[in-house]
C-alpha cells in the first residue's frame, strides 16, 4: 500500500512530515528484520519486534529500539466451568496468581520490556488516573501459601493431575515460565499446547461462543484496548462481564452492576472511582491469572523520528532526519 501525502492539509502543524509512506506485507519476517537491522533503504520500520529479538536490533548500525506502553495485558483466562480441577473455587484461583513469579516472567520472557499486572488495568500512561486511586500490587510470589489454597480448595497434586495450559505460539517462553513455576508451587505436571494462527482463531471463536468443554485449563491471552476515555471498561468486560468474548465461567453479577456504574459515570472523577473499585474485586476474585502488561516494540532506522501511540499505529508525526537515505 502506497499512501501519498496531501500538501493542502489544513493542519500544517499536524503535518504531512513525509512525502510518502509503503506499507509492505510481503516480506517474510526474518528478511524483513535482517532488512532494517543489517541495510538501509529497504525497511525503516518494522512492528512486533519479541522481545528475544530486542537485542539484536539494540546492536544494530542502522536501527534502533523503540518501546511503547500500550494499554495492553497478557493473562492467563481460568476456566472456572473446568470440572476435573476446582478453578471455580476463588482459593484455587488466587493459588494460581501466588505461583507465579512475575519479576522472573518479565525478565526472562520478556528481557524487562513489561511490568506485572495486579489487575486488568496495565500501569501504562493513559491508565495512570484510572489507578491512582489506592493503587493496586501485584500478587506476591508465595510458593507456600500457594500450595495451602491450592489443597484447602480440594486440588489434587502428583502425577495423576495435569494442568492444561494453552498459549498463542510466540508466547512460547512467557507459557514455559508460567508452567515451571505452577509445577514447582503446587506440585503438579502441566501439559503445554502451542496454538498456531489458524488455532488462536478458532480458540478466540469457541470462548466468544461459550463452547464446553473447553481444552485448556488456563489460556494465555494477550489483548490490547483501543477505548481511550475508559480503558478498564473495555479489559474488565472482556474478560470477566456478561457479555464478555473472553470470559470462561459464569457471570459475575456484581462485577457487571459495578460495569454498569462505569458506563453510567459522565465525570472523569466518577469513572476513575469506579474502575479502581471494580478492578479491586477482579482481584479479589481472582476472576484471572494477571501475569503482566508487555511493551509494543519497534525497530526503527535511526533516521527516523518516529512517535509510538498507545491504542494504534500512527505515522501522522514521524519525520526522516537529513542523514536519512532518502534524503542524500
Amino acid at each position: 500500500m502506497r499512501l501519498t501525502a496531501n500538501p493542502g492539509y489544513w493542519n500544517r502543524r499536524r503535518g504531512p512530515r513525509l512525502q510518502e509512506v509503503v506499507l509492505r506485507n510481503d516480506l517474510p519476517r526474518d528478511e524483513a528484520l535482517g532488512l532494517v537491522c543489517d541495510a538501509e533503504g529497504e525497511v525503516d520500520l518494522l512492528t512486533g519486534i519479541l522481545p528475544a529479538e530486542a537485542a539484536r536490533v539494540e546492536g544494530s548500525a542502522h536501527a534502533q529500539l523503540v518501546a511503547a506502553d500500550e494499554v495492553r495485558v497478557l493473562v492467563g483466562i481460568i476456566d472456572r466451568d473446568a470440572t476435573d480441577v476446582p478453578l471455580a473455587d476463588r482459593r484455587a484461583r488466587r493459588a494460581l496468581n501466588l505461583a507465579v513469579d512475575r519479576t522472573r516472567l518479565v525478565e526472562e520472557a520478556f528481557r524487562g520490556y513489561a511490568q506485572p499486572l495486579s489487575g486488568l488495568i496495565p500501569p501504562a500512561p493513559a491508565t495512570l488516573a484510572h489507578r491512582a486511586p489506592d493503587r493496586l500490587r501485584p500478587y506476591p510470589h508465595d510458593p507456600a501459601r500457594a500450595a495451602a489454597l491450592w489443597r484447602d480448595a480440594g486440588a489434587g497434586s502428583g502425577s495423576g493431575l495435569a494442568l492444561r495450559i494453552a498459549a498463542p505460539e510466540h508466547l512460547a517462553p512467557a507459557a514455559g515460565r508460567v508452567a515451571a513455576d505452577l509445577e514447582a508451587a503446587l506440585g503438579l505436571r502441566t501439559e503445554l499446547t502451542l496454538l498456531d494462527p489458524a488455532e488462536q482463531a478458532a480458540t478466540r471463536r469457541a470462548l466468544a461462543e461459550r463452547v464446553r468443554p473447553r481444552p485448556w485449563h488456563v489460556l494465555l491471552w494477550e489483548h490490547v484496548a483501543q477505548e481511550v476515555d475508559a480503558p478498564p471498561h473495555e479489559l474488565h468486560r472482556g474478560f470477566a462481564g456478561a457479555d464478555g468474548e473472553y470470559r470462561a465461567g459464569p457471570e459475575v453479577p456484581e462485577l457487571d452492576r459495578r460495569l454498569a456504574r462505569l458506563v453510567a459515570a459522565i465525570s472523569p472523577a466518577k469513572q476513575v472511582l469506579a474502575s479502581a473499585q471494580i478492578d479491586r474485586l477482579v482481584r479479589a476474585e481472582a476472576l484471572a491469572l494477571f501475569l503482566c502488561s508487555p511493551q509494543k516494540l519497534y525497530a526503527v532506522n535511526r533516521e527516523v523520528r518516529f512517535k509510538a501511540y498507545a491504542t494504534s499505529f500512527e505515522l501522522a508525526e514521524t519525520e526522516v532526519t537529513r542523514r536519512h537515505w532518502s534524503r542524500r
